[in-house]
């Protein structure tokens, strides 16, 4: 049995946070927003969940300070989500980062968001009600 479950997120346009709040709805998590919330105490046997949208090829820079700051035990479990306009590559960075704070990445969720910095033109319709289901259904996987 998983201990707590943390969805620890940063959202400059909201897609991210909609999908956050999918996944914590569907497993019953903490919803943790890295630009206003202190991370959360982990304890070994938690599960995080840690998602971000995608801003040069690299996650937000409220993420990239929080994250290496965040005092992880052994035996947390963690997964990584987010959304983007063009190519999710903010998601490896983010598991690099969990995986040399010590925690088990074991799975990975990414959907298109509507892409603001194109004026709204890509990405039109998303994270879709199709897109927040997939979350919820990978978020039950990760935490079996």
């Amino acid at each position: 049995m998983a201990g707590k479950v943390y969805v620890v997120y940063a959202s400059l346009t909201g897609n991210t946070k909609k999908v956050a709040q999918a996944i914590a709805g569907a497993v019953g998590g903490v919803l943790v927003n890295v630009r206003k919330d202190p991370l959360p105490k982990v304890e070994p046997g938690d599960v995080i969940f840690v998602g971000d949208g995608v801003y040069g090829w690299r996650p937000s820079r409220a993420m990239r300070r929080a994250l290496p700051t965040w005092a992880l035990p052994k035996g947390v479990r963690a997964a990584v989500f987010g959304t983007y306009g063009g190519k999710p590559a903010q998601l490896g960075v983010l598991e690099k980062i969990l995986r040399e704070k010590g925690a088990e990445v074991v799975d990975r969720f990414s959907c298109m968001g509507r892409d603001w910095f194109a004026l709204g033109l890509i990405g039109r319709g998303r994270p879709s009600e199709e897109d927040l289901q997939a979350a919820q259904k990978f978020a039950r996987r990760v935490v079996g």
